[in-house]
């Protein structure tokens, strides 16, 4: 599957990419493969799977998934 780390969340990609391919052997929970690639759950605010947004908490996803996640932006 391919994530998509928008705004500041490719700081957590080895090599600061903006796209990070994993491999998945099965569905799994979207939670499950953040924790393991290191990206903390609560710096990601939007999620768009196969373009559709969707809860992050209760996707799960698959080899073919392809993932958009987006930090909440601030400024003032």
């Amino acid at each position: 599957m391919r994530i998509y780390l928008g705004g500041h969340l490719n700081f957590y990609h080895p090599q600061k990419d903006k796209w990070l391919e994993v491999e998945l052997m099965q569905p799994t929970p979207l939670s499950v493969v953040l924790n393991h690639t290191n990206i903390p759950l609560g710096e990601v605010y939007l999620v768009v799977v196969n373009g559709e947004l969707v809860d992050l908490d209760e996707t799960m996803v698959s080899e073919e998934s392809e993932v958009k996640l987006f930090p909440a932006v601030g400024g003032g």
